[in-house]
């Protein structure tokens, strides 16, 4: 299975797609294009709307201080500063999940085990403390699985102390679909920002070849993850919440590329919906080999970002579902730690500014060397600039 070449996405697609009827070419992110419901639904009733400057509008207007982190966070990294204390977190709350993909590294990883509630509220105080912005509370894993068994909360009480403890401005979660608490994040008080939901596919056929289920003679599974993604989202269109904005995801592979422009045409017009995203695959060649990356779309990946240092180690903290510190969150193997950085044995500031961490800069500076970035594709430019 190759990707379709993320650097060239779409150019076997016209400019503009017939998506119901408007004229669309989707808006150009960080991991591949949005088409946005909103301006879909604006340009139905009013042809001269241009749908995709619309749907970005109103993204960017429902995070106004998006946009100032960001360019705050890239003249930081071009001066290459170290920040006391990074804006940006991605947290694992757990290490299971139902799913075992082909192109996700869950399926070499070697952690174990879940973050109880008190060890991420420690984390959450000790954010609160410091000008932060935005935490992904998923890495690899499915995050709706997580459960503390003392306390008797769920992901939305994860949810809900990053942003009361921890201040953080944008929460988001990653979802298969396949689970039957989705609802949990329309609690009051929640205020989850983003929920991505993934189903990679509009047939069982190839969804059941992206991500087949980790339990023996599951079947059904696509249509049972589409019956809960749908009754989730009429629940939301039904309270008339904005808030969480869902994004449902398809992969850009070759099993899906047949598939995507069905995929956008149908979820599009489902309410509850806010954007549908086609994602570009991350390339995981240290974990997986060329087994859901080709190498020929990882040596083009490589020379796009060059030497470039890894911006994860400048501007996003890591912490993984045995609560330990790594230094990235493409650390499928948890490499990039050392003997104590463990939360419960240090604070997060004292990793971030400590040798193994400044070490690791200077290396990235010097021509990154150690594994497992010398094989990295994924050193995200997504501050953008050198």
């Amino acid at each position: 299975m190759e990707l379709v070449n993320s650097l060239t996405a779409f150019q076997w697609w016209p400019n503009y797609l017939d998506v119901g009827g408007v004229a669309m070419r989707g808006v150009l992110e960080k991991q591949g294009f949005a088409f946005s419901r909103h301006g879909w639904l604006a340009s139905t009733e009013d042809p001269t709307i241009d749908p995709d400057r619309y749907g970005a509008m109103l993204r960017r207007s429902l995070r106004p201080l998006s946009a100032a982190t960001l360019a705050k966070a890239r003249d930081e990294y071009a001066q290459r500063e170290v920040v006391r204390f990074p804006r940006y977190f991605i947290v694992e709350p757990n290490a299971s999940c139902n799913r075992k993909c082909v192109f996700c590294p869950i399926i070499v990883t070697n952690r174990h085990g879940r973050l109880s509630y008190e060890t991420f509220e420690k984390l959450m105080h000790e954010c609160g403390q410091h000008d932060v912005y935005g935490i992904s509370l998923y890495q690899l894993n499915e995050p709706f699985l997580w459960r503390d068994p003392v306390m008797i909360t769920d992901i939305a009480d994860l949810v809900e102390c990053a942003k009361r403890i921890g201040g953080f401005r944008a929460v988001n979660l990653s979802t298969n679909g396949d689970v039957n608490n989705l609802d949990c994040v329309l609690r009051p008080g929640v205020n989850l920002d983003d929920l991505f939901i993934s189903i990679d596919g509009t047939t069982a056929e190839v969804y059941d070849q992206n991500r087949p289920s980790t339990r023996p003679n599951d079947v059904g599974t696509f249509e049972r993850t589409v019956n809960r993604v749908m009754a989730f989202l009429a629940q939301k269109a039904k309270v008339g919440e904005s808030r969480p904005w869902v994004r449902l995801q398809i992969i850009n592979n070759a099993l899906c590329a047949p598939q995507v422009l069905d995929f956008i045409r149908f979820w599009i017009a489902v309410p509850g919906v806010d954007d549908v995203f086609v994602k570009n695959l991350d390339g995981m060649n240290p974990w997986l080999g060329n087994a859901a990356v080709s190498a020929e779309e990882s040596a083009l990946k490589l020379a796009q970002v060059r030497a470039m240092p890894c911006q994860h180690i400048y501007a996003i903290g890591s912490m993984v579902a045995d609560s330990r510190f790594n230094a990235c969150c493409h650390d499928a193997l948890t490499e990039l730690t050392t003997a104590g950085a463990n939360i419960n044995e240090m604070s997060f500031a004292d990793w971030w500014n400590g040798d193994y961490m400044n070490d690791l800069r200077r290396e990235h500076q010097g021509g990154v060397t150690r594994r497992p970035c010398m094989e990295c594709a994924e050193r995200d430019p997504w501050l953008g600039g050198m």
